[in-house]
């Protein structure tokens, strides 16, 4: 609530009051200039300062109470006025007490205010209606229900006052369970059958320690009216009905169809979603009374939906006076109800709808952070498109589309860079996975690597990111979205191969709000809090420049070089370019040593330059060659100095040396 005063809006003022509708409630307003003070049902609810000038109320006017105006006489607007019962209209001219309040709140006074009292000044009423009620009335919660005469089975119908936000009703006493059997008397047409029984409760007659409970939360019942004899069916028949032709109890089993009622909570609410709605609070409905033998949904501010004689359920704008659509059917056999997603005809243009075109609307209970599946059961929003079905209907994994289009994307153009005179900034980043072959004589190096190119493109938003995961596009969002060309500049032979492509987008950021128009409810990313990344693995091989005087103390520095092909480095460009191996760092013949990654012009378009060296292993060379080498001289030269008698000697010397060489 906004509170003015004489034009003025008052200061550091924030009033939030529960709107429960059909219930009661009382509102007391303390002007204490320049301080004012909202209690709502006997208890603060706000308070804050007024601005502007401490004038008092002029009393030689008129007071229009249940019409807002915008100014000073400022007229009547229909739009713009209360719906509502209003009772007990007092004003003073000094302060009332906090017990005062609390008393009047509670029905346990009935003060008159001295300046205006509804109960004893004259009061002009224009297009409203009076009724009278006793003081008391305005204090009490009764029970109330609506009665869906649909013949199911049990499961559908706990299933359907769910959606609906509410529970199969059960009455709690005698005169409420009287005014639920009156009520069934214009049902009996559509419920009744063969047997005497009538109408299904929200409870179960499988007693627990001598107590009879609830379906819903298995909480024991306080009341029963149980027709003489019954229950006598025993445990195979656990459900409750209400009777024909008495309002008294028998029970059945559960198996069996029956008309039944759902309990209207005041406190719950159902919210409509696909129109285009101004404020969240504006969405919401109810389940209600009953129009052409049927239960309706009533909007908070003037939409209705209601099935007509003809079987045909609409949407209607009582404000506006007009049909805005209406339901189509999916089957013919049995009534369908309007909740859950559903797809509607227009009849009347709305929003951005024309006449004819068919919309989704969305009537359910679901939170704007939840997901509304087909059938109007609610999942978290978080398992929206996770690979798994937690709908029952399996609709949270339809349409799982990551990429919203705008009007006008050309997948053929890069997007535009932080503003629209900078460049695309690409960011590279190389990651070998394996060396294959380092081949000396052939001045080439085979290998396995990876490269990243991750970008914003500001021309997307992006639905339903799970965030530290790889959300993959699909083939047509491939096809359809913009992707940077790289290509090589020192490949050896053109021994290049691309073994594995994949396309994703991560999560670096908040999603926006979930719009409460929505229909799905889906969480929206912006261009900002998503990062395109693609992903290519290669299997290639390299020119480098082999430096060998050193032998077999060198070490080899070696380069893939590759560049940018989509455009020139005025509209795309790298940045923040890295190079990484996570491999053993020791191969057969070389470590692996430091690695580092240059960008570069290269004749107007930016290139990469991912250099690495490689340290050969000397120590494994001089075991393996260095060392068996100059023992063998050393044997041999120490041959020359045995007598010649002993040549034998010598021989079989040698072939001992040469087996043990061989072996």
């Amino acid at each position: 609530m906004n509170f003015y005063l004489n034009d003025v809006e008052a200061a550091n003022m924030y009033l939030k009051i529960h709107d429960t509708l059909g219930a009661w409630h009382h509102h007391c307003h303390l002007f204490d200039f320049p301080n004012y003070r909202l209690y709502v049902d006997g208890e603060l609810s706000g308070e804050g300062r007024i601005a502007g000038e401490s004038r008092p109320l002029h009393m030689n006017g008129t007071i229009y109470i249940g019409q807002e105006q915008d100014s000073f006489a400022g007229g009547l607007d229909r739009l713009q006025s209360t719906s509502a019962f209003m009772a007990q209209i007092n004003m003073w001219d000094s302060l009332l007490s906090e017990t005062d309040i609390k008393s009047v709140a509670k029905c346990s006074k009935n003060l008159f205010g001295n300046i205006l009292s509804s109960d004893t000044d004259d009061v002009e009423v224009i297009n409203v209606g009076e009724e009278r009620r006793p003081l008391a009335s305005l204090c009490e919660r009764g029970e109330e229900f609506v009665i869906v005469p649909e013949k199911w089975h049990l499961g559908p119908t706990k299933k359907f006052c769910s959606v609906s936000n509410s529970e199969v009703f059960t009455p709690a006493g005698d005169l409420v369970n009287e005014q639920l059997f009156n009520e069934t008397r214009q049902f009996l047409d559509q419920c009744s059958g063969k047997s005497y029984r009538l109408l299904r409760l929200g409870a179960t007659d499988s007693v627990r320690d001598g107590d009879w409970r609830k379906f819903k939360d298995e909480a024991p019942l306080s009341y029963t009216a149980w027709a003489p004899g019954e229950p006598n069916d025993g445990p195979k028949s656990d459900c409750i009905v209400l009777k024909k032709s008495l309002s008294k109890w028998g029970d059945v089993d559960c198996k069996d169809e029956y008309c039944f009622s759902c309990l209207k909570d005041k406190d719950k609410y159902l919210q409509i979603r696909g129109l285009c709605q101004q404020k969240e609070h504006h969405t919401r409905f109810l389940l209600d009374g009953y129009v052409n033998a049927r239960p309706f949904f009533r909007g908070y501010y003037g939409h209705s939906i209601f099935m007509t004689e003809t079987g045909d359920w609409l949407l209607r704008d009582g404000l506006g006076n007009k049909t805005l659509a209406t339901m189509n059917k999916r089957r013919s056999l049995t009534t369908e109800y309007p909740l859950g997603r559903r797809h509607w005809k227009v009849i009347s243009p709305f929003c951005k709808h024309f006449i004819d075109d068919v919309v989704e609307i969305s009537l359910s209970s679901c939170a704007t952070d939840e997901f509304t599946c087909a059938d109007g059961s609610c999942v978290p929003g978080s398992v929206r498109c996770n690979l798994l079905e937690d709908c029952l209907d399996s609709s949270d994994e339809e349409r799982c589309d990551l990429l919203e289009f705008p009007e006008g994307y050309h997948g053929h153009r890069p997007p535009p860079g932080i503003t629209f005179q900078d460049p695309l900034l690409v960011q590279p980043t190389v990651n070998i996975i394996r060396f294959s072959n380092v081949d000396d004589i052939s001045l080439a190096i085979y290998m396995e690597f990876e490269i990243s190119l991750a970008w914003t493109d500001r021309n997307l938003k992006f639905r339903n990111l799970k965030t530290n995961a790889e959300n993959k596009l699909s083939k047509e969002e491939v096809r359809k979205v913009w992707i940077p060309e790289v290509e090589f500049l020192n490949v050896n032979d053109g021994r290049l191969k691309v073994l594995k492509k994949s396309l994703f987008v991560r999560a670096v950021g908040e999603p926006d709000p979930p719009h409460f128009n929505d229909v799905r409810m889906d969480t929206v990313f912006p261009a900002s809090s998503g990062q395109m990344v693609q992903r290519t693995l290669y299997s290639a091989s390299f020119s480098c420049n082999f430096q060998l005087f050193h032998y077999p103390f060198d070490t080899q520095t070696c380069s893939v070089f590759f560049e940018l092909t989509s455009a020139t480095s005025l509209v795309v460009a790298f940045q923040n370019a890295s190079v990484e191996y996570r491999g053993r760092p020791d191969l057969s013949k070389y470590t692996v040593g430091s690695m580092t990654a240059v960008i570069y012009d290269n004749g107007g378009q930016d290139a990469v330059q991912a250099t690495f060296q490689l340290e050969r292993r000397y120590s494994l060379l001089v075991l393996t060659i260095f060392l068996p080498t100059v023992l063998l001289l050393g044997i041999g030269y120490s041959t020359l100095f045995v007598k010649l008698a002993l040549l034998q000697v010598i021989l079989e010397l040698g072939l001992y040396l040469e087996g043990e060489t061989a072996a």
